[in-house]
């Protein structure tokens, strides 16, 4: 009874955030008043720049009103472009590849504009300004300047200017950390201080001993290869995440096209539990149950790399570099399949969440090469000299899987001669109908279903991502290089240390408690963050706030792994633990698609309290989630290889 009232609660706070997000928007729709911090001049300018096509504008559709200005600004551009109004309202001149030319919108022109490049109409190089009449409640008089600059630096905001109270989202954050503190009274109710792994003292001595040279044998091999896989694919997660997405945000490319590319590059891994079942039905076992596959995962990335080196001019198509990469993603999400079912058969229980922080450290360390490596040399190799630099990287690390085998018996390759060692296939079935059926009783139950919630609200928060850039070179100054040095080294550094100290907080606390405490305090912090606004010049404040959200959202993150993976049924492992990590990177890919209905209408200071809003939903779906319920419901065989 009590657990059913505790649910009614927690349906009735996510009614009531619900409703409080929406009268918030409709009080921004209307005009409300804001907090006089956040008000900003009645004459704006909009910023319309050139996107990475160079066939579009960017935005292609703005609304004023009168009294704004429109400020078409590009410099530098790979072909010259105007604007152009059809019927001559305004002129930037003849097409040039450096443009910076102001129109302002008198009263009385209201109405919609078309306005056409010269050059490319053909192209569909067309954009449409919505003027509205003046707000009668306008203060024309008042001088609109923030507390970080002047007016002329809020007119380029990349972002929107709507502000939503503070006092609006009081009530959620007062509500989360009130039941925070009502479960922490409970504690054992809610199993937070279970451990996601093995009792030591129940683990007899030599289990993870390093005699032999095959994976099960060794436990240097099985970490040395778990570890070499995630950071080849860490290399292109952090490239694409860091490098290219500031290098796009310097050619003043808006927060719709970063989340594009973004929404692009991570497509590939949503879908990835689709391997699953393929992985576990088809096999070579002369090679072993995982090697084939990995080894076939990373061919297809180095050529995927090397196909990219005939686009013509990279810089000039930038989709045509991000499908590219969608593709290249294709097989790293297979190799992160592979290497994950890799992972459950190999490991012994005991091992699991030490491992596993080793594993995810080493995708951070395969991030910093990939971003902070690649991003200082992007912006003088270009787009294809930094792939090019990937390809020699990814071949050592294939020569990893190449040279090592899962078990005693199995060919290195497949002119090799074996040993004749028997595979116990007897024991496995490798139909799909089978699997399938397995699948189904794995996810039947109540924990596991939980565990897709607890991934699919995992990462909800990601909008903030492709506004960072915009912040921190756009807005605030910093160049490509200080901002690829700090998200791809420092920030990456504070993500590996989470990992590690995470994995020892979980055994000594528990990994729900890691979970819900890391997540609501990484969530204060985030909104802190937000609201000191005045402090964001100050590049020491601003590396700090971000260090530390991103090493408390890491511990929660390390733990978050560990707890699905504990609930993973060995049976199927593949798949089910690949569908929890597809349903993680699905959570980014509805985060980033709602970056531009979020950024395009909210300030900074706004988006950040979103975010921390969002992050909080972590703490209600880790809560109700029960570590054991799989090894008690599927028998003990369930946890045999984890």
């Amino acid at each position: 009874m009590a657990r059913r009232n505790l649910l009614s609660a927690l349906v009735l706070l996510i009614v009531f955030s619900s409703t409080l997000s929406y009268a918030s928007a409709q009080a921004i729709e209307s005009e409300l008043p804001i907090s006089e911090e956040f008000e900003q001049d009645d004459s704006e300018v909009v910023i319309v720049t050139v996107d990475s096509s160079n066939f579009r504008f960017s935005p292609d559709t703005v609304t004023l009103n009168e009294g704004d200005s429109v400020r078409f600004f590009w410099s530098g551009e790979l072909l010259a472009h105007n604007a152009v109004e059809r019927n001559g309202l305004f002129d930037s001149g003849d097409p040039a590849r450096d443009v910076d030319y102001t129109y302002t919108f008198a009263i009385g022109e209201n109405g919609t504009y078309e306005y056409v490049c010269e050059p490319h109409e053909t192209a569909q190089m067309i954009g449409t300004i919505i003027v509205n009449p003046s707000p009668t409640n306008s203060t024309s008089n008042e001088t609109g300047t923030n507390e970080s600059g002047s007016g002329e630096e809020n007119t380029a905001m990349a972002v929107g200017t709507g502000v939503i109270s503070l006092l609006l989202f009081t009530p959620w954050f007062v509500g989360v950390i009130v039941f925070v503190g009502y479960i922490s009274l409970h504690r054992d109710r809610f199993q937070l201080g279970m451990v996601l792994e093995v009792e030591s003292e129940a683990i007899e001595e030599g289990d993870s001993s390093s005699d032999g040279d095959t994976l099960v044998d060794s436990y240097n091999a099985r970490v040395t290869t778990l570890c070499a896989l995630y950071v080849a694919q860490g290399i292109p997660w952090g490239f694409i995440t860091i490098a290219f997405l500031t290098f796009l945000a310097d050619k003043g490319v808006g927060a719709k096209e970063l989340a594009l590319v973004l929404t692009l590059g991570t497509l590939p891994w949503s879908f990835k539990f689709l391997w699953g079942p393929v992985i576990d039905r088809y096999q070579f076992r002369a090679m072993g149950r995982r090697r084939p596959w990995i080894l076939l995962a990373q061919s297809g990335m180095i050529i995927a790399l090397a196909s990219m080196m005939f686009i013509p001019d990279p810089e000039g198509n930038i989709t045509v570099v991000a499908w590219m990469f969608f593709v290249y993603n294709v097989f790293t999400s297979l190799q992160d399949v592979s290497t994950d079912a890799l992972a459950i058969d190999i490991l012994k229980p005991h091992e699991i969440e030490k491992v596993n922080s080793y594993m995810f450290a080493s995708k951070t360390v395969g991030g910093m090469i990939g971003g902070a490596g690649l991003g200082l040399v992007i912006g003088t190799l270009g787009i294809k000299g930094t792939i090019l630099l990937q390809i020699p990287i990814l071949f050592v690390i294939m020569l990893v899987p190449l040279f090592m085998t899962e078990r005693p018996g199995e060919k290195r390759f497949p002119w090799s001669e074996g040993e004749g060692t028997e595979f116990e296939e007897e024991n496995e079935s490798r139909d799909f109908k089978e699997i399938l059926s397995k699948i189904k009783i794995a996810f039947s139950l109540r924990s596991t279903q939980l565990g897709i919630v607890l991934s699919i609200v995992m990462s909800l928060y990601a909008f903030i991502v492709p506004v960072l850039p915009l912040l921190f070179v756009r807005e605030l100054g910093w160049s490509i290089e200080q901002f690829n040095a700090t998200k791809g080294g420092i920030i990456l550094v504070f993500i590996v240390l989470s990992y590690l100290v995470g994995g020892q907080l979980g055994k000594k606390f528990g990994g729900k408690s890691v979970i819900i405490y890391s997540a609501l305090f990484t969530a204060l912090t985030t909104a802190l963050w937000g609201l000191s606004e005045p402090l964001w010049s100050n590049g020491v404040f601003m590396m700090a706030m971000w260090s530390i959200t991103t090493f408390t959202w890491g511990l929660a993150t390390i733990n978050i792994y560990s707890l699905v993976m504990k609930v993973t049924w060995s049976e199927v492992g593949g798949t089910q633990f690949t569908a929890y990590m597809a349903m993680m990177n699905l959570s980014a890919i509805i985060g980033y698609q709602l970056t531009d209905s979020i950024a395009s209408r909210f300030d900074y200071a706004t988006i950040f309290l979103l975010a921390a809003a969002f992050q909080t939903l972590v703490v209600f779906g880790a809560l109700f989630i029960d570590p054991d319920e799989t090894r008690r419901a599927l028998g003990d065989r369930s946890i045999d290889s984890i």
